[in-house]
């Protein structure tokens, strides 16, 4: 009796195996779609923009530089943004943030760590030409936006956005990036 309960469990894992591994391909395959729509970051890009509210940090123009590629094995797309030190900037910017897309989910996620941390965030897709995701930190929002907009091949731009206290999106910074030739 033992053993065809056991010849039978083997047997049970065996006929399911091809299934869980076929649908881990299926998910990959969908995944890599889904982020070739971001595969117009990929390279280098000169930004010019404006940080319009941050706290203390007075308005001040911003420049920057970008590079985007294709990590962790093609599965995610990673920008490095790299502000301009200036008279008007003595405390540039930097970020890396990573673009991916949760297949189980299905939506597009990021993460990224930054001169003040760490943050994540997710987005049911993109709009025409605009994605936007809603950051979180720790699992809860954090009420802050960032929009990316494809202009053609070689153009792409950014704004955030943030909650003031009444519950209303006011525009945090905006940077326009112009591929580097």
């Amino acid at each position: 009796m033992k053993r065809t309960t056991l010849t039978i469990l083997a047997a049970l894992v065996c006929a399911l195996a091809p299934l869980t591994i076929k649908q881990a391909y299926a998910q990959e395959a969908d995944a890599s779609v889904q982020l070739d729509q971001f595969s117009v970051f990929v390279g280098d890009w000169n930004c010019t923009g404006k940080l319009l509210v941050h706290g203390k940090t007075p308005a001040h123009a911003t420049t920057a530089r970008v590079h985007g590629e294709k990590a962790v094995g093609g599965h995610w797309i990673l920008i490095r943004y790299d502000e301009d030190q200036t008279a008007a900037n003595p405390k540039p910017f930097h970020v890396d943030q990573y673009f991916g897309y949760d297949s189980t989910k299905k939506q597009f996620v990021t993460v990224a760590a930054d001169v003040s941390g760490y943050f994540s965030g997710n987005s049911p897709g993109w709009s025409g030409n605009s994605i936007t995701f809603d950051e979180t930190t720790d699992g809860k929002s954090s009420g802050f936006r960032d929009t990316f907009t494809r202009n053609g091949q070689n153009e792409i731009s950014h704004s955030g956005t943030e909650r003031d206290k009444d519950g209303k999106w006011i525009k945090t910074d905006e940077e326009t990036c112009h591929r580097a030739q």
